[in-house]
């Protein structure tokens, strides 16, 4: 079985550990639950949708350290501002 890890703030951490007890479940079994019926495409509880956002802003966090990494070895983390737009605008008349 895989394992899967998030960061949450800790107001998610109780709601989640909250909803765990009152369905008399382990942390970790009600978020697979909760992640499978969302996968089936049931009913998306608000707990669900706060898990959708979890998963999403994580993807976007890692995406934005590949973008980072990627100008940091090409150099571009060093343009200044008016290098930035000069080259957005090149771009675009590139490709009109």
């Amino acid at each position: 079985m895989a394992t899967l890890s998030f960061h949450a703030p800790v107001s998610t951490d109780r709601k989640i550990r909250a909803a765990a007890k009152k369905q008399g479940v382990k942390v970790s079994r009600y978020l697979l639950n909760v992640a499978e019926q969302a996968a089936d495409g049931g009913p998306v509880t608000g707990l669900g949708r706060e898990l959708e956002k979890l998963a999403i802003d994580g993807m976007a966090l890692a995406a934005l350290g590949r973008i980072r990494a990627r100008a940091a070895a090409t150099g571009a983390d060093q343009l200044t501002p008016a290098q930035i737009k000069a080259s957005i605008k090149a771009a675009r008349r590139a490709r009109a």
